[in-house]
């Protein structure tokens, strides 16, 4: 993904959401965001994209997923979004939940670096399996929920 400052990531997720007015929701802004750092890759890439060892002068930048979930609290809400997760090779690095009374919440930050699917593969996975128990899910890159909150 293409390096921006904080000031250009922030000046191109308004103007998505100026772009979507009122229609504007996290996966709608995403995915214009996204659209718009694809085209600026494609005319920014080389040809051939040098080779890059890991080291300390140059860290090997991690694939991270932002997982949010919440609907009203049941058994097997846990297992059923971490399973997804392990089955694909997944790794949790954070995860936070809260149930008050009866309503539930969880936000994981996840490595898909290894991941056996796409990012569109295991975030539909994600999304079907929370539909199955009746949550509302929002899987994101890391990169695009971190710009959307800097507004």
């Amino acid at each position: 993904m293409t390096n921006l400052s904080e000031a250009e990531i922030k000046k191109l997720t308004e103007e998505a959401v100026r772009q979507l007015g009122g229609s504007a929701t996290p996966a709608s802004i995403e995915k214009v965001v996204r659209e718009a750092l694809d085209a600026v890759d494609k005319k920014t890439q080389p040809k051939q994209a040098p080779v890059i060892s890991p080291g300390p002068e140059n860290p090997v930048r991690q694939q991270r997923i932002i997982v949010t979930a919440f609907g009203k609290n049941r058994s097997g809400i846990l297992a059923g979004l971490t399973n997804i997760l392990a089955r694909h090779h997944c790794d949790i690095l954070d995860l936070s939940q809260k149930i008050l009374q009866d309503f539930f919440t969880i936000m994981l930050l996840v490595d898909i670096a290894e991941c056996d699917l796409s990012f569109e593969e295991i975030k539909k996975n994600i999304v079907q399996k929370g539909e199955e128990l009746d949550l509302k899910v929002i899987v994101q890159h890391e990169d695009i929920f971190n710009a959307m909150h800097r507004i």
